[in-house]
């Protein structure tokens, strides 16, 4: 008999392994905890990139620039909104003109001069716009002076517009680039 009682007083552990409430309310709140704190991270992301690519662009107008000044070989910097991409080319001297300009190789890397927008590592971001009197390419000549794609003085400032709102803009005259935005 004393062995019946004691039997039916002790716990037995539940043989289908289940959770109690106290652990599923546990686990519910941690989650609450991480992704509230996850979130507001997740969602710059993207305005992260947007100003990386962006600040990108910018060093690579600059260096078309700097390459026409350095080299006396007039730069060009041709953007493709619909590839979302761009590349950088120079003239060659003997065979002068946009017409013959050859995509430069790019001394960080030894590839082509060509910037593909919207993989990696701009995943997301894209070319909205680029317009320079009209066109979708900026020069530089042996001066630094701004170039339209018709190889004519640029007119007026120029812009570059990538997904987010970063502005890469490219002065008249002095070809001075800055950027704008995220």
């Amino acid at each position: 008999m004393r062995q019946h009682v004691a039997q039916r007083n002790s716990r037995r552990p539940n043989p289908g392994g289940g959770f109690t409430l106290i652990e599923v309310i546990a686990v519910l709140v941690l989650t609450a905890i991480l992704a509230a704190v996850a979130v507001p991270s997740l969602a710059s992301i993207g305005q992260t990139r947007t100003a990386l690519a962006g600040t990108q662009l910018l060093r690579d107008v600059t260096f078309a620039r700097q390459r026409a000044v350095a080299t006396g070989t007039r730069a060009w910097v041709e953007f493709d909104p619909v590839a979302e991409s761009y590349s950088l080319k120079a003239e060659n001297p003997a065979m002068p003109g946009r017409a013959n300009a050859a995509v430069l190789t790019d001394p960080g890397t030894g590839r082509p001069f060509i910037q593909v927008l919207g993989v990696d590592p701009f995943p997301g971001v894209g070319i909205v716009s680029a317009s320079f009197d009209g066109g979708t390419a900026i020069g530089f000549d042996w001066k630094g002076r701004p170039l339209d794609g018709n190889e004519l003085d640029l007119d007026a400032a120029g812009s570059v517009t990538l997904t987010g709102g970063c502005i890469v803009s490219v002065q008249a005259g002095t070809g001075h680039a800055t950027r704008s935005g995220p």
